[in-house]
């Protein structure tokens, strides 16, 4: 670890508040992702010069902030920060996190025709029977945090395959070539247990939280246009909902 100044007393910052930039900092300047473990709090002393007391007072506030964690026996570790999701949105997944998120890339894992296949069918209401699968991991600085499987009738969507590269916009490719206007979406949420795919494509385990988001989003005339399955992993994201109050 890289050493640190140690807090200054005669600061009109906080001591506590010091220490938690301090180790802010430790981990920025050493490259500490999710899940790196943190010096113990004697180590912690050392570095800043300060007493156990202020240590742990910084740690709790970094935890309650979603910061780090701290696990019972084994020591305290750098959290992976979440994405926020708007629940109601009818945006593309990477379009509707926080207006924040400057960091997030996509990644085409593989894309191929689907034929008459009756779930995926069903949510097109029968009336599709091809379609081009989208399968795409999404991630950031700390690694990827979901995997979306989405599925495009082709007769919607005719010669919309080599379009679809790891920087296009499926939504925006929707809107401007297709000229395409979302009307309305549904959307299943549930916990699931992840399949070896999913371990593989998010580096979890099979016993991590993950969550299914199943969403059919409707066109003008009030039929399907488009249908995804994507899937979360459980300790990187937050959903939340924001809608206009009426009596």
């Amino acid at each position: 670890m890289n050493n640190h100044n140690s807090a200054n007393a005669e600061s009109p910052v906080l001591l506590y508040e010091q220490i938690k930039a301090g180790i802010k900092e430790l981990i920025k300047n050493n490259n500490l992702k999710a899940g790196h473990k943190l010096p113990n709090e004697s180590e912690l002393c050392e570095i800043f010069n300060v007493s156990r007391i202020t240590i742990r007072r910084a740690i709790k506030e970094l935890g309650e902030e979603g910061f780090i964690e701290v696990i019972r026996g084994k020591g305290t570790f750098v959290k992976a920060s979440k994405k926020d999701l708007h629940l109601l949105n009818l945006k593309g997944f990477t379009e509707g996190l926080s207006t924040e998120e400057n960091n997030i890339d996509k990644e085409v894992l593989y894309k191929r025709v689907i034929v008459d296949d009756h779930d995926i069918s069903k949510a097109f209401s029968y009336k599709e029977t091809e379609f081009l699968e989208l399968v795409r991991v999404v991630k950031d600085a700390e690694g990827p945090f979901s995997v979306d499987y989405a599925y495009l009738p082709l007769s919607v969507y005719p010669d919309i395959e080599p379009l679809l590269t790891n920087s296009a916009s499926t939504f925006q490719l929707i809107r401007e070539k297709y000229k395409i206007k979302f009307t309305k979406v549904k959307k299943e949420i549930e916990y699931v247990h992840p399949s070896s795919d999913i371990c593989r494509y998010l580096g979890i385990n099979k016993t991590s939280s993950v969550i299914l988001v199943k969403k059919i989003i409707y066109g003008e005339t009030d039929q399907p246009v488009h249908y995804s399955k994507y899937y979360l992993a459980g300790d990187r994201v937050k959903f939340y909902i924001e809608s206009d109050y009426t009596d």
